[in-house]
């Protein structure tokens, strides 16, 4: 049986905007911008340069601005972040990418740079590097039937002792629509710590969720959280 968790952070991107644990509400129209963001974004929002922030790819994005909406930096310090493990699914993973790779192959000069992002973890990297977090990284696909196996392999790696800090979600970007699936972005991160006498939190998770207005989206209770 997995055990409770302390949610320390939550953040969501979707197509409304963005929202954090930290109090952070940005809409997309008070941008003029649109999910999730351009190389602008990182200083509208967080007031920080992100120099790379324009070349990675849509679930990146998504992920990198739930982080910053979070607070990775504040919940966390150096030690802990060299610690904290990275556990996110996704149910499109990077079609975008794949389908811009795919189009490039009959180019003149095949576009090689976007080629690692063709690889989900590449995302799961950018956060990682940028935040630090030196721990294990997991990154899960998953059907409409399977929503949260993150959440839930994140507190099977903390009841184990394996990590005392996760970051756990899920993302889901598309531009435009592709082979039947709707466009739309999604990403929720949720920072997970073993329980400790004097830790709150702002909540705890567990597996399966308690809150019985999840449905079958256990993400839904931590986008209310964040917003």
């Amino acid at each position: 049986m997995n055990p409770h968790a302390t949610v320390l952070a939550c953040a969501t991107v979707d197509d409304v905007g963005i929202f954090g644990s930290t109090g952070v509400r940005a809409l997309w129209r008070d941008l003029d911008d649109d999910a999730p963001g351009t190389g602008r974004t990182m200083k509208a929002v967080f007031d920080k340069a992100d120099a790379t922030f324009r070349r990675i790819d849509l679930p990146a994005r998504a992920l990198v601005l739930a982080c910053a909406a979070a607070g990775i930096e504040r919940a966390l310090d150096q030690d802990q972040r060299n610690r904290t493990a990275i556990c996110i699914e996704t149910g499109i993973g990077s079609l975008k990418t794949d389908l811009d790779f795919a189009a490039s192959l009959g180019d003149e000069c095949v576009h090689a740079g976007i080629f690692p992002y063709s690889l989900t973890s590449t995302s799961l990297g950018e956060v990682a590097l940028r935040y630090k977090l030196r721990g294990p990284t997991i990154s899960m696909s998953t059907d409409a039937a399977s929503h949260g196996e993150s959440l839930r392999e994140g507190l099977r790696m903390l009841g184990s002792g394996d990590v005392e800090h996760v970051l756990v979600g899920a993302v889901d970007c598309l531009a435009e629509p592709a082979h039947g699936i709707a466009a739309g972005t999604r990403a929720v991160v949720v920072l997970l710590a073993r329980p400790r006498p004097g830790v709150d939190g702002l909540a705890t998770a567990n597996w399966p969720p308690e809150d019985p207005t999840c449905g079958k989206d256990p993400w839904r209770a931590f986008v209310t959280m964040a917003r």
